[in-house]
């Protein structure tokens, strides 16, 4: 699970929310509503259930309103990435990044889901031996090495590239912090995409054991690992409570339909002439 898009979204509308560059009447009112409209999507995004479309209409409005700001691009942008807008997110990821390196994760996210592979993997490999160069030498926390390493190690598995590394890179930060449910959802997450199903739901249901509460992206995973050891209906309950949580996230619901199509119809014997009713699975 990547961790930093959670915690800098929150930051970004909780931290000093002042916007810069407006005078006058006029510009006053447009950094108001642009403001109300930023805590609005904040709020829609880290409820239940998320509403993930009304957030990133909200943030298109904030930044119609002020589409120069600077404070505003920089906050609007993991929220972006949050709702999995990760197109609107691109450009003020790529102005703030050089600012913030932070933002680094959630820009090779970005370029990764919309198709520029090779730089989104260039960032997050970089980020991976500057993690393990500045830990070595002391000069970053164990808990930002630990950050580091499980965000950029899991969002390469969650694109499929370079996977060995990936799971080396989250087993690092499970080794520091063994009882992070985000982190063992990551180990979990790395081994499915590696072949290893069994062993990636032991992580899986132990993150999701660990979590405060139930996770929408923990259950996803859980849907996705549960087919590939015949264990159908878990998947299909596992998926189910996701999209209740996330109703907008697309490749759950897709994950969903197409369980829906694997699992056999039931048939049910009815009278002596043993015709059947075929029941549909959603």
């Amino acid at each position: 699970m990547n961790t930093i898009t959670r915690v800098a979204a929150t930051v970004a509308v909780l931290c000093a929310l002042a916007l810069s560059g407006c005078q006058g009447p006029d510009a006053m009112r447009k950094q108001f509503v642009a403001l109300r409209y930023l805590q609005s999507a904040e709020a829609h995004l880290v409820g239940t259930p998320r509403q993930s479309a009304t957030a990133t209409a909200e943030l298109d409005r904030a930044l119609e309103l002020l589409p120069d700001d600077e404070g505003l691009r920089q906050r609007a942008a993991p929220l972006y990435v949050l709702a999995g807008a990760y197109e609107q997110a691109l450009p003020l990821l790529e102005d703030s990044v050089d600012a913030d390196g932070r933002y680094r994760v959630m820009l090779a996210q970005c370029l990764l889901a919309t198709g520029q592979t090779q730089r989104g993997v260039e960032i997050l490999r970089a980020m991976l031996e500057e993690a393990g160069r500045r830990r070595k030498a002391q000069e970053i926390s164990a808990g930002e090495f630990t950050l580091a390493m499980n965000d950029a190690g899991y969002v390469l598995a969650d694109a499929g590239h370079e996977l060995e590394r990936a799971e080396k890179a989250i087993e690092a930060a499970v080794q520091l912090d063994r009882l992070q449910p985000s982190f063992i959802d990551s180990l979990g997450w790395v081994k499915l995409r590696r072949g290893e199903p069994l062993e990636a739901a032991f992580y899986l249901e132990q993150a999701l054991r660990l979590s405060p509460g139930p996770d929408p992206e923990m259950l996803y995973h859980l849907g996705v690992a549960y087919p590939q050891l015949g264990r159908l209906k878990d998947a299909r309950r596992a998926l189910t409570r996701a999209l209740e949580m996330d109703p907008d996230n697309a490749k759950i619901e897709m994950t969903r339909r197409r369980l829906g199509r694997t699992l056999a119809p039931p048939t049910v014997a009815c009278g002596n002439d043993h015709e059947h009713k075929r029941g549909r699975s959603t």
